[in-house]
């Protein structure tokens, strides 16, 4: 038996639509699921027992950037948010306000996905990871709603804002753990962790771009030492996959079935691992 660990990385987390699917035709299927940002999205569909082909052909013909008021790229997000922040700071309106309405369309999107139930109904179980804004702390979600801890692990800075969960303001997992082998490397035999992060891009041109390259930099020098770290702990245990994603971007949405095929051949060149 193994524990299925979905990293998050935007639009390339949709590999792991694929990854599901070819596990699921083959007959394998996790006893724990964790997942950060989209890996917690998309974990959560799995676990909620969502139909992945169907939900694959709903969202090939949903159009995120309308639905949801996206820009096409997240350099494009942070510039906007940028303005509007100073702008709501001039007019004394609460911080909160600026992403209110894409909040509550995202918070309701995932309570139809993942059929309106608690962590606690989930087969198998979820542990979804975000992070405290104010303690700077890795929080894992696996009781309450799922749509709001699943939501608040996606929270990624600038596109949403933080997700009230009790007495916390939580943000995107993937800032404190973006692939939390961590949370289940006690709780199954094998670990299994599916790495949808993206490679650092082309050089920045503007100041915003160096912001970003910046985070970019220092989220994959936390993600290396923590796998190193699962790795000391885990030895052969640890699985470790990373689909072929080079030129996928975090909001690129609209190449879904291209990230399906990526993680369908990801999972298809370690089936004889799993089964072993």
């Amino acid at each position: 038996m193994f524990a299925l660990v979905l990293g998050g990385g935007g639009a390339r987390g949709l590999a792991h639509l694929g990854f599901l699917l070819e596990l699921e035709e083959h007959g394998l299927r996790p006893q724990l699921v964790a997942g950060t940002s989209m890996g917690a999205i998309v974990g959560g569909f799995y676990c909620a027992g969502q139909d992945l082909a169907k939900t694959c052909r709903v969202l090939a013909h949903l159009d995120l950037f309308s639905f949801f008021g996206l820009p096409r790229s997240y350099r494009a997000v942070v510039e906007q948010a940028a303005v509007a922040s100073l702008l709501e700071k001039l007019r004394g309106r609460p911080w909160w306000e600026l992403t209110a309405q894409r909040n509550a369309r995202f918070l309701a999107f995932l309570r139809l996905f993942t059929k309106g139930q608690r962590f606690e109904e989930l087969s198998p179980p979820l542990v979804a990871v975000a992070c405290d804004l104010h303690r700077g702390e890795e929080v894992r979600l696996s009781v309450g709603p799922a749509y709001l801890g699943i939501g608040a692990s996606a929270a990624l800075p600038g596109l949403l804002g933080p997700i009230r969960w009790r007495d916390r303001w939580l943000i995107d997992g993937g800032v404190v753990n973006n692939l939390p082998i961590e949370a289940v490397a006690d709780r199954a035999e094998r670990v299994v962790a599916v790495d949808v992060a993206a490679p650092l891009g082309p050089p920045p041109t503007t100041l915003v771009e160096v912001v970003l390259r910046a985070y970019d930099i220092t989220s994959r020098a936390l993600q290396e030492h923590q796998i190193a770290r699962a790795r000391e702990r885990l030895g052969e245990r640890l699985l470790l996959v990373r689909p072929e994603l080079p030129s996928l971007g975090l909001l690129d949405f609209h190449r879904l079935p291209e990230a399906v095929e990526a993680g369908r051949a990801a999972a298809q060149a370690v089936l004889s691992e799993l089964r072993a």
